[in-house]
Order: structure tokens, then C-alpha cells, then sequence
């Protein structure tokens, strides 16, 4: 199953949005507070509490400059998936989108679908409040 947030266009070049996106330092900043709570980063791994009780722990696993960082949840996530943030530049300017792939039982979709829909737009909303379009 695919969760993907809308499309935004922001004002910046994919390379300066990928140069963000893809240091886990700067990941904080783009989940949304009020969904998402205890950050740590430890290393090349990160681990946050989903607004609902579940803990969260992603690790960058690859990346191909601009175009895409990819992070997968690991051991301590009840839920496995992947994580891709999209960056594709054009003649018009640069959009991203955040796109999650994961293989949800019945029972996890109900309790996590939303709450990971609502992190995943709320990071789009804020990386185009970090680039805003001129």
C-alpha cells in the first residue's frame, strides 16, 4: 500500500532541497509537532513517537542526488515500510512529494494510516513553508 502526500512546488533548486532533506539532522524540523514527539538521532538512525503510541525508527538506506532520499523504518517500528522523499526539477521549478510504501494487515491499516498520512503532508506543508515560492 502506498501513502503518498499531495505534490508542492517550493522555491528553491532540487539540489538545495535534496541537500536538506537528506541530512536526518534536519528531519526534526520537518515533522509536524503536533503528530510527532521524543526525536533522537543517534548516528545514521532516528526514532520518534507517532501521535497514537507507536515508536518509529528510520534509517536513510539510499539516495540518488536530486532526485530521491530513500529511509526504511527498522527493528523497534511495529510496521515496516519505506519511506521516498521525491524531488523532480523542471523548467517551472522544483516539486517534491513524500511517498510511503508499506504492507499494512487489516487491523495496523486502521490504526496507522491516518496518523502517517498526517506526518507525511505535514512534512510537505513544511518544507514548503522552509522554501516558500517567490
Amino acid at each position: 500500500m502506498e501513502i503518498k502526500s499531495p505534490i508542492a512546488r517550493v522555491g528553491c533548486t532540487a539540489e538545495e532541497l535534496f541537500d536538506f532533506a537528506s541530512k536526518l539532522e534536519n528531519l526534526e524540523s520537518l515533522l509536524p509537532e503536533d503528530q510527532v514527539q521524543s526525536f533522537q538521532l543517534n548516528g545514521d538512525v532516528c526514532k520518534f513517537k507517532v501521535k497514537g503510541g507507536f515508536d518509529v525508527v528510520i534509517k536513510k538506506t539510499s539516495e540518488q542526488r536530486p532526485k530521491f532520499i530513500q529511509f526504511n523504518s527498522q527493528q523497534g517500528t511495529p510496521i515496516r515500510f519505506g519511506l521516498e522523499v521525491r524531488i523532480e526539477a523542471s523548467d517551472t521549478g522544483t516539486e517534491v512529494q513524500v511517498v510511503c510504501d508499506t504492507e499494512l494487515n487489516p487491523f495496523m491499516r486502521i490504526m496507522a494510516e491516518k496518523p502517517l498520512q498526517n506526518i507525511f503532508d505535514g512534512m510537505v506543508e513544511k518544507i514548503v513553508n522552509r522554501f516558500p515560492l517567490n
